[in-house]
């Protein structure tokens, strides 16, 4: 019988995670699946009360639901969730290490291709839902929309298990992690567009990588819309640097992590 390469045995293993937590992901809670795509839909609703449903606000080239999802929807699940998952991926791993096959990193890139996955499919289903009510849902150049949601996806996976790393050595920074995601969530440009943001403030707000990303995504979907400080290679550097430290940090640090 002809022995299998390390490639294949790891590809297995993956997808055998992969399986798992989607299962665990779905089968927690009786309304799982439908959460996922009610809680945009709820921000949707809060947009619509606020600036009308037909209205463009002050936004002038986008539907507030539009609106909303085009931010809300890379920042809570390519962002948030692919984050998180990777933060708690040590208390996750420690279930698998009695199989000698698997590695904590196998864990973390499988939540991390739920988490794009799930992402992918939940954006196509309220891009199709706002269409058939009558909206115009669909991105202007949804290749470009890809590549800029594919480096969010990695930096958040990063940053994740870079996160993962130093709280080994005080857990306290995983708290700090999840306190600051509401914070983030009004100094990230996700409510609101840059354009809109004065001049002074700008310089101060745009030192935040995901405000280049957001500003990036809102670019790639919506065609009239040209932000004042997006920088597609600002972004790169953080994701490059971040993942750098996070693989490097892994590699000197997983068997510890594990031991303890």
């Amino acid at each position: 019988m002809q022995a299998r390469s390390a490639l294949s045995i790891q590809r297995d293993v993956i997808f055998a995670i992969f399986v798992r937590e989607m299962n665990a992901r779905f089968s927690t809670y009786t309304f799982g699946n439908i959460w996922i795509l009610l809680e945009p839909l709820v921000m949707m609703g809060m947009f619509v009360i606020l600036f009308g449903l037909r209205g463009s606000g002050n936004f002038g080239y986008a539907e507030p639901p539009i609106f909303i999802m085009a931010a809300y929807l890379p920042f809570k699940l390519l962002w948030q969730g692919t984050m998180r998952k990777n933060i708690s991926v040590l208390s996750g791993a420690r279930g698998l290490m009695g199989f000698r096959q698997v590695r904590m990193f196998d864990l973390s890139l499988a939540r991390t291709l739920v988490e794009g996955g799930l992402f992918v499919v939940v954006a196509t289903i309220l891009v199709v839902i706002m269409e058939w009510l009558g909206f115009n849902a669909v991105p202007g150049d949804p290749l470009k929309l890809f590549y800029y949601c594919v480096i969010f996806w990695l930096f958040a996976a990063s940053f994740g298990l870079l996160m993962c790393v130093v709280s080994s050595f005080a857990r306290e920074i995983e708290k700090i992690v999840s306190l600051m995601t509401l914070p983030l969530l009004f100094i990230s440009a996700v409510l609101y567009p840059m354009s809109i943001v004065p001049v002074k403030l700008q310089k101060a707000l745009a030192v935040n990588p995901l405000v280049h990303a957001n500003e990036l995504i809102r670019e790639a979907w919506f065609p009239l819309y040209s932000s004042p400080v997006a920088d597609i290679g600002y972004l790169i550097t953080w994701m490059g640097i971040t993942m750098a430290l996070a693989l490097a940090s892994y590699r000197l640090r997983w068997q510890r992590m594990i031991a303890r």
